[in-house]
């Protein structure tokens, strides 16, 4: 029975602890009614499979994982090369919406809810008015390096939507922390350091007309393999999935509704790394926003850049000042950003 635990703990450290497929308990769906009657979905944006050159992850492991982290739809975003791409739909309850990643203005496009590649070109406003004519929604991928970041660019281009969070960009500036997690850490503890969103995307992304709707990437590959061909994969879909999400709000679970609310803004991004989230509300009251969080957190109001109102609660009901025109909401945990809403334009009621 030692030798056993010993072999098991030396053969642990060998391929790195984040490497074993520890147990853990599913989580379900979110799927709430908000108070405005949306459907709260939670999703996983930005994944690749092995319909892109570089990830040998399979559809059917991408389906597993979605049950597993209370995932209800998932979006391809697969390389232009080889440019194909498996099966998509409903497949097992999951929506899983078709879409490419292509490379655009030093980062790159998501063009979501597409089933053929985009054209050759580079030119961000072709790509965007490309994917909108084919009735998907186009968001910035890779925001922290992509041109379309300022003002004038972004304008010319008219994409629908930033990607506020990338994962893989991330552990690029966790790298150190990454090293000394991943022989010691399950993995869904070792890649929690990844759950953030970097202050430079977000003063960025305010700084924009709007500022436009956000999504968070998993930039899901599964192809960080410590034992090469023998496996080991470090970044497992399931593990990444419950790091963060995107919620949605929509009609409906179809493909089309769930495009809609990305279109319209009906979003918010989880970094469920910190704390599950099956659900936020912020919506409209006749005396300011009603935000309400899973738990207890530092809940704020940020109205035209500049946050106006805050409390330590579960609920609570944020007035805006006169005259604002945009507000969004946020809740943070211990300080740490947690749950981070798209803006709205709504016509408050005053008393």
């Amino acid at each position: 029975m030692r030798a056993s635990a010993a072999l098991a703990l030396a053969l642990g450290l060998l391929a790195g602890c984040a490497a074993i497929p520890w147990p853990h308990a599913a989580w379900s769906p979110a799927g709430e009614r908000s108070g405005e009657g949306w459907l709260d979905l939670r999703g996983a944006v930005h994944v690749h499979t092995e319909a892109s050159h570089d990830s040998p992850g399979t559809l059917d492991a991408v389906i597993a994982a979605a049950h597993a982290a209370g995932i209800r739809w998932v979006a391809l975003s697969e390389h232009t090369q080889p440019g194909r791409l498996g099966p998509y739909g409903e497949i097992d309850g999951i929506s899983v919406i078709p879409g490419f990643e292509a490379s655009a203005a030093g980062g790159s496009l998501l063009a979501i809810g597409v089933a053929e590649p985009p054209p050759r070109g580079k030119d961000p406003a072709a790509l965007v008015r490309w994917t909108k004519a084919a009735g998907g929604v186009a968001y910035v991928g890779h925001f922290e390096r992509s041109r379309l970041s300022e003002p004038a660019a972004w304008q010319a281009a008219q994409p629908d939507g930033v990607e506020l969070v990338n994962l893989h960009a991330n552990s690029e500036q966790r790298r150190g922390a990454l090293l000394w997690r991943i022989p010691l850490l399950p993995g869904g503890l070792a890649l929690r350091t990844l759950a953030f969103v970097a202050p430079a995307n977000v003063a960025r992304w305010e700084a924009l007309p709007g500022p436009p709707p956000i999504v968070a990437a998993v930039d899901a590959h599964a192809k960080f393999r410590l034992l090469g061909a023998l496996g080991g994969t470090v970044d497992r879909y399931r593990d990444t999935f419950r790091l963060v999400s995107t919620h949605v709000l929509a009609e409906g679970a179809s493909t089309a509704s769930i495009l809609d609310a990305l279109r319209s803004g009906r979003s918010y991004v989880a970094l469920e790394g910190l704390g599950r989230v099956d659900a936020f509300r912020f919506e409209p009251t006749p005396h300011g926003f009603l935000l309400e969080a899973p738990r207890t957190a530092q809940l704020s109001l940020l109205c035209d850049g500049q946050r106006v109102a805050r409390e330590l609660a579960r609920r609570a009901v944020l007035a805006p000042p006169p005259g604002a025109r945009r507000c969004r909401a946020e809740a943070r945990l211990d300080d740490r950003l947690w749950i981070l809403t798209s803006p709205r334009v709504l016509p408050i009621a005053r008393p």
